[in-house]
């Protein structure tokens, strides 16, 4: 590890200047990109730029106001939605899996269907940004736990239609606390779908085909209705595959038709603008998805092998409505933005947990039949220009979730444990941001935010105690009886509220008009939560989160050098994160229980990124994103563990927080043939390195072995694309292979206590989770 420290601190000391961002983010403008409106701008070029391999600037939208990236005293990537149409990037940890400094992403959709046919409310609840990975909630209950990152669609927290229609993703590292609030404590990814055009009528469809039977359209029109004043854009996407490694069994399952993974989406835009300075868009949206997980489980052997072993498969589906609208007022120096949504999502799914090495089959069914989100924003920003450029705003939401979990022993059907709960989360937020230029060339931005959250759990919890003392978990023949513990979780007991205040101070200066230099302060959090779940010795114990705090402290810089044909940008950070909290590590000492608490320590991370971009010529590109990250607990031996004798050391045997990647570089090269007729062949290459991480936290008891069986070792993946363009971009012919090599490496272990030998040595038990296999296809796609 310190060669690749060495080598990134060396690589920064010589390009101290940046990072620039990749080839994907920095291509041709989009064809399609609408009119800014709002929130909504567009690629542009480099304006009084003369080379024609001048870099083409973006302007971005991330920080609530438009401004041009490389102008931007932050640390943000952009990828466009026609330059990940074109590689097959659907999922969400593809989309991100090339932006430095970020990891995860498991969700293919809103629904977090990557490990359970049950999906999630959230979709950044698999993000890990600089190191801090989203706390989990405790196991068997569920309570949801506000995420570390925060995801944004067209300005709605956890908005639905990420995937379709894309005119650009914004990712931003470091906390955004003073803009976005709650759950954007290490960062906010956002995502800008196509807004309407006035002016004309168009559209576009796309068809996609590849291995493990994909199959992909997705298609846009947009129609003026009336001249100048109403347009409507109506957009959908249909994806369905079959899984990477749930057996075909699957297909024999009622409901299978069509893949282990579906995915239909729709969306309505309506905008309309009566006069100049006023502009209302009318959003619905909505997302019906089907999935199946388990199917098999990969298990370690004694020789050092995984061994697959299939079992049932579970199915799963969920869907989301939204309804949501956004007012743009331009009121003479003040502009007023006011942002209404309200969106739902249900669920049902049937999940099966087999570990055959310690006779583990655990049979879950979750329902979720009411998730309820309203959200309100109301923002006011001056007219840009002038030495003082300010915005101020509040924000209102509200969540009201009912939930239903059963588990049961999946050999004896003896209940494990059963769970009834319903939460209201209500927050509200006031905010204010301004920057103040001293000089043309040097500038202040402050910003402060105050929040305020309470939250009400009824929950009704109940758990088999006989698994834990003396009972039968996983004997054929459950010859025990069930001695049930229920506790019931209402009024102010289940009753919680969180006060916080975030704050921003950052330092601009200006060396020239293409180099920037940049110092802040920030800090972020995330509120607590409550909830019911197995304890320690089997019954129902109450668990409660505390809100989570981080301080940063970062550096950075951005620069075009060579006529705009080079761009190097890049950052430094250090971070002080008030408590790494956690509840889903099995706390017992009971061979075959699961029991969980809430567990924290204080963490540290540092490190840095940088993105560098070439254009040599007008045909070439070359790019180079690399981070580096070392995200560590400190006080662990000092921190308890309610319902334990041990400290928070003892689950956490290593000081490095899991799942984090220490040092990821991708390397990237695109060339242009340019036909005389006037289209376009684009050769897209790139490989990614990954250094040797561990992907999940080892007990200190557990013998020498459980550590190599979470560790996955360094890794390079590399993809490819071709894409055919016509003279008139009406026509495109896209064909991608992705992990050229077919390198399937582990991203996720879980190690399991499987007894003790005679010196008090534990014995275990252990799994494992691959990264996407070879996958290849081809995108057709017209316009008109």
């Amino acid at each position: 590890m310190t060669y690749y420290k060495s080598l990134f601190m060396a690589t920064s000391a010589v390009a101290l200047i940046g990072s620039a961002a990749t080839a994907q983010a920095q291509t041709a403008p989009d064809a399609q990109a609408p009119a800014p409106t709002g929130d909504q701008a567009t690629t542009s070029e480099v304006a009084g730029a003369s080379p024609s391999n001048a870099i083409q600037e973006i302007v971005v939208t991330a920080q609530r106001r438009s401004e041009n990236l490389q102008r931007t005293a932050a640390s943000v990537s952009v990828r466009t939605g026609s330059d990940l149409q074109a590689s097959g990037k659907f999922a969400l940890s593809q989309i991100l899996e090339d932006v430095p400094g970020v990891t995860g992403g498991a969700a293919a959709t809103p629904t977090g269907m990557a490990g359970s046919s049950s999906g999630n409310d959230s979709p950044a609840a698999g993000l890990t940004i600089r190191g801090i990975p989203s706390n989990a909630g405790v196991g068997g209950s569920a309570t949801s736990i506000a995420t570390s990152a925060a995801i944004y669609v067209d300005g709605i927290y956890n908005g639905v239609g990420s995937t379709y229609d894309i005119d650009r993703v914004e990712v931003l590292r470091g906390p955004q606390g003073t803009l976005y609030g709650r759950s954007a404590t290490t960062g906010v990814v956002v995502f800008k779908t196509r807004n309407p055009s006035l002016d004309k009528v168009e559209g576009n469809l796309a068809v996609e085909a590849g291995n493990y039977d994909l199959q992909h359209y997705t298609g846009a029109v947009n129609v003026p209705l009336v001249e100048d004043k109403i347009a409507l854009r109506v957009s959908g996407n249909y994806y369905s595959r079959d899984g990477y490694d749930t057996h075909s069994v699957a297909k024999g399952d009622v409901g299978y038709n069509g893949g282990a993974m579906r995915n239909t989406d729709y969306r309505a835009k309506l905008l309309v603008k009566p006069v100049d300075d006023l502009s209302i868009l009318f959003g619905f949206a909505g997302q019906d998805n089907k999935a199946y997980s388990s199917g098999n489980s990969m298990n370690l052997t004694e020789d050092g092998t995984y061994n697959k072993v299939y079992g049932e498969v579970g199915p799963g589906s969920n869907k989301f409505r939204q309804y949501w609208a956004e007012v743009n007022w331009a009121l003479g120096d003040v502009n007023l933005t006011y942002l209404p949504a309200f969106r739902t999502w249900k669920s049902d799914a049937i999940n099966y947990g087999r570990v055959p090495a310690i006779n583990l089959a655990v049979d879950q069914s979750i329902s979720t039949p009411k998730d309820e989100f309203l959200t309100q924003e109301l923002r006011l920003a001056s007219q840009p220009g002038g030495k003082l450029n300010w915005q101020i705003g509040a924000l209102y939401y509200k969540n009201d979730l009912r939930s239903t979990i059963k588990a049961t022993d999946g050999y004896s059907g003896a209940l494990e444990y059963d769970s009834d709960t319903t939460k209201k989360t209500t927050a509200a937020g006031v905010f204010g941001e301004a920057t103040y230029s001293f000089t043309d060339t040097t500038r202040l931005n402050v910003g402060l935010r105050y929040d305020y959250t309470k939250v009400q759990v009824n929950q009704t919890y109940t758990s088999n105690r006989n698994l834990c003392c003396g009972g039968a978990l996983g004997s054929d023949t459950y010859g025990y009886p069930e001695i049930l513990d229920t506790r019931t979780l209402s009024g102010s007991d289940g009753r919680r509220s969180y006060n916080n205040v975030t704050y921003k101070v950052r330092l601009e200066h200006d060396l020239s008009p293409q180099n920037l230099i940049y110092a802040l302060t920030s800090s972020g959090f995330s509120p607590g939560d409550v909830g019911v779940t197995t304890g320690i010795d089997g019954s129902p114990t109450v668990v409660e989160f505390k809100t989570e705090t981080l301080t940063s402290y970062e550096i950075g810089t951005k620069n075009r050098f060579l006529d705009n044909s080079l761009q190097v940008n890049a950052s430094a950070f250090y971070y002080v994160y008030g408590g790494y909290q956690v509840g889903n590590i099995n706390i017992s000492e009971t061979t075959g229980l699961t029991a969980f608490t809430a567990i924290s320590a204080p963490a540290r991370a540092y490190g840095g990124e940088m993105e560098v971009l070439f254009q040599p010529t007008p045909n070439d590109r070359i790019g180079l994103n690399a981070s580096y990250t070392n995200a560590y607990f400190v006080d662990r031996s000092k921190q308890s563990v309610p319902g334990s004798t041990h400290t928070f050391d003892y689950y956490f045997s290593r000081k490095e927080i899991p799942n984090v990647v220490p040092f990821r570089a991708q390397l990237n090269y695109d060339h242009d043939f340019v036909f005389s007729g006037g289209s376009k062949l684009t050769f897209h290459g790139d490989v990614r390195f990954l250094s040797s991480f561990y992907s999940v936290a080892v007990r200190k008891d557990l013998v020498d072995g459980a550590y190599e069986a979470a560790r996955t070792g360094s890794q390079f993946v590399g993809d490819l694309t071709a894409t055919w363009i016509s003279s008139n971009e009406r026509l495109s012919v896209s064909a991608y292979l992705r992990n050229v090599t077919d390198n399937r490496y582990k991203i996720n272990a879980g190690v399991n206590l499987n007894g003790t030998n005679e010196a008090g040595q534990g014995y275990f038990a252990a799994t494992r989770e691959l990264s996407d296999p070879r996958t290849y296809g081809i995108v057709l796609g017209a316009k008109f």
